[in-house]
């Protein structure tokens, strides 16, 4: 296991360092301190090279040009919060709006938009990146101060692991974070050979702004359902594209769902110890945007799936959607992680 450090950028009079962890398979991780960002997933390719299997940018730059977040780590919440609003300890509460009067993943001063501080700790079958931010209710207007971690981990058995952990001033804030990782284990730009398993009875029912209606939905019988595999582009030409939420078991021992590449065999097992992933195609993609997956390619719609694993969104207006309160004096750990294996 090794860590290789290197500072790749300097946007406005700041360097932006980019780490990347190497396992004994060659399986690598590269990370950035801008927003602490995922940047690369690169696996061996079979031909004495590697493929990049999640969607980012070469130019850090570009990361603060577009709207994909791609591996970008969001927060204080994750996904979107009904007008901006809710309330705490009784008190109506109201955050900055950046999309259709709602705020989205963070609001327009969110985790991505930060610079993060790292270290690095590396052990015999593992090595790990910690990030930390001091998230200020003055820069980003959610309630209260918090010290922010992230903690990126990759083994020897290719899981590759995200902590996320908040620890709260002396104000109740929210803490729902997620890191918003664009999947393609394939080499065409679409998920036509793409099979996705989810153990998910239902999904969220939304509004056409995507802000969750309280209700959840039986997947049986409809597009939605993933639970025994289907074929990502069929589901895809049945919804037209698809931006939901599936409530899921919440479990780091066994994954709660997959997804692999029919053509290469590369896949990957999904955990999370919260209750909701967030599986977006891409449909609607603004145009102009330049993925390092595919080097000189732009960008098309349905080309990947993102995977973001949450509390449901607006969990904070809606009852038995999860807890993410964040209390005065209060810390709290998420765990997510992927674990990429080739099924040969």
């Amino acid at each position: 296991m090794k860590v290789v450090q290197e500072v790749i950028a300097n946007i406005d009079g700041k360097d932006i360092e980019k780490y990347t962890i190497i396992n004994d398979n060659d399986v690598q991780v590269g990370l950035l301190t801008l927003g602490a960002t995922w940047q690369e997933f690169l696996v061996p390719d079979g031909k004495g090279g590697h493929k990049n299997i999640i969607i980012g940018f070469d130019d850090p730059a570009e990361y603060g040009k577009n709207t994909l977040c791609a591996g970008q780590s969001i927060g204080r919440v994750a996904g979107r919060i009904n007008q901006g609003q809710f309330k705490l300890d009784g008190k109506l509460m109201q955050l900055p709006q950046n999309e259709n009067g709602n705020t989205l993943h963070g609001g327009p001063q969110g985790f991505h938009k930060q610079l993060w501080k790292a270290s690095v700790e590396t052990k015999c079958n593992q090595a790990s990146v910690e990030m930390a931010y001091n998230a200020k209710e003055s820069i980003d207007g959610f309630p209260g101060d918090m010290l922010v971690k992230v903690r990126f981990t990759l083994d020897n058995n290719n899981r590759f692991t995200i902590q996320y952990t908040g620890k709260n001033g002396g104000q109740a804030t929210l803490f729902n974070p997620t890191n918003h990782v664009y999947f393609n284990l394939g080499e065409r730009q679409d998920l036509t050979k793409h099979v996705f398993t989810l153990a998910a009875d239902h999904y969220l029912e939304t509004r056409d702004d995507l802000i969750p209606t309280g209700k959840l939905i039986d997947v049986s019988e409809t597009a939605y359902d993933f639970r025994a595999g289907r074929n990502l582009g069929d589901a895809i030409k049945a919804t037209g594209g698809f931006d939901d939420a599936f409530l899921v078991p919440a479990s780091l021992d066994a994954p709660c769902g997959e997804l692999k590449d029919e053509e290469s065999g590369d896949a990957v097992k999904l955990y999370s110890d919260r209750n909701a992933w967030v599986a977006y195609s891409m449909v609607g993609i603004p145009d102009g945007i330049y993925p390092a997956r595919d080097k000189g390619k732009m960008a098309k719609e349905f080309e990947a799936i993102a995977l973001e694993a949450q509390f449901l969104p607006d969990a904070i207006n809606h009852d038995g959607f999860g807890d993410i309160v964040l209390q005065a004096n209060e810390e709290k750990t998420y765990t997510i992680a992927f674990e990429y294996y080739k099924d040969n």
